[in-house]
């Protein structure tokens, strides 16, 4: 459920057009008092009044908004537009609301943006405003609509309610970033897929289930061209008899591999990456965080998996591999470039074994 909004002052804002009344109304006073002519000083009380009198009712107005906001979904990717609700209630007897635009934003950012109700909010009514904002930050965030304003009347005055309103908690996964697959699955270890059993004959009929897009790492002799030519683009037809390796990803949050936050995002955000193409190659198993497993073989398991890594923070500890390890599983270490590669537990060891 949202939480309850805070209330405060309201802002009085003159704008250009009111500053014009401002002036005539003055300019009318002063020209009445020096040609005493009657209408300037109607004039006048006409644009002094109004000016006044819309300081009252801009401010009366927006005093008696009030805010909800709720998020539509429990989970989102960094930087990607999510689906939520904001509710505008005017608590007003008399007063309407003129088009009121509202400031959303992730709590305690800086990146703000901006929504319009194209209407009337009716006394006594509400109205709720279908948003797509962005979170810019991974883990629980939650969202803020803050500073309701409206310019009623006669766009005179910009009155600002120092009000504000907070959403659930929604749990921001990393964003993927670009990585070379070519280059990570041609390095050690290479990730192959054996065929077994005869080789596929060109009379064979097709599946649509064997056909899918051609993906960095698959072999060029995978390529079927005339298909390819067909749909335009490359395509590739599995074999009927191939059997996927399966591999265990893991990954140590240690502060030893990932010195700097920027390193340790950008780790995270290349981790997503490599775990959704593994899952598009169905290649993957399990994923082992700082000695936690989580499988993915279900919807549900990934999404597990993708919660946990988006409220992973940084270890203090050393990191640590075991003695042993079962086939088919590679960690996760950093690469030159703020890249990542893929290594075994023999060529971690090698490595330092060599170093001392």
């Amino acid at each position: 459920m949202p939480s309850k909004e805070n209330t405060g002052k309201i802002e009085l804002i003159q704008q250009e057009s009111g500053k014009v009344f401002v002036r005539l109304g003055a300019v009318s006073f002063f020209a009445f008092l020096f040609f005493h002519i009657d209408f300037l000083a109607i004039a006048s009380s006409i644009l002094l009044g109004a000016f006044w009198a819309s300081s009252i009712l801009a401010k009366q107005a927006i005093s008696g908004v009030q805010l909800e906001v709720s998020a539509r979904q429990p989970r989102t990717h960094c930087e990607e537009s999510m689906r939520a609700k904001l509710v505008l209630i005017n608590k007003n007897r008399f007063l309407p609301i003129f088009y009121p635009v509202i400031s959303v934003r992730e709590a305690k950012s800086l990146r703000i943006q901006v929504f319009q109700h194209q209407g009337i909010v009716p006394p006594r009514k509400s109205v709720s405003l279908d948003i797509d904002p962005c979170l810019h930050s991974r883990g629980l965030q939650k969202l803020e609509a803050f500073a309701p304003r409206s310019r009623f009347p006669f766009s005179l005055h910009l009155a600002i309610a120092n009000r504000n309103a907070y959403s659930e908690e929604v749990i921001v996964w990393p964003i993927p970033v670009s990585i070379d697959f070519a280059y990570l699955f041609q390095h050690p270890p290479r990730l192959v897929m054996t065929d077994t059993g005869e080789k596929q004959l060109a009379t064979d009929s097709i599946e649509a289930v064997r056909v899918r897009d051609y993906h960095a790492g698959d072999p060029k002799t995978r390529i079927n061209w005339k298909l390819s030519a067909k749909l335009d683009k490359l395509t590739v037809i599995d074999p009927r008899d191939e059997v996927r390796e399966r591999y265990e990803l893991h990954l140590s949050s240690s502060q030893e591999l990932w010195p700097s936050s920027l390193v340790f995002e950008r780790m995270l955000r290349l981790v997503t990456a490599v775990v959704q193409e593994f899952q598009l190659r169905k290649i993957i198993r399990s994923f082992t965080i700082d000695g936690k497993t989580y499988p993915l073989g279900t919807k549900r398991q990934t999404a597990q998996f993708f919660d946990a890594l988006a409220l992973l923070e940084a270890s203090k500890e050393k990191a640590s591999y075991p003695s042993r390890s079962r086939r088919n599983s590679l960690w996760i270490l950093p690469a030159p470039y703020s890249q990542i590669k893929l290594s075994t537990l023999q060529e971690i060891n090698t490595r330092e074994e060599a170093a001392l």
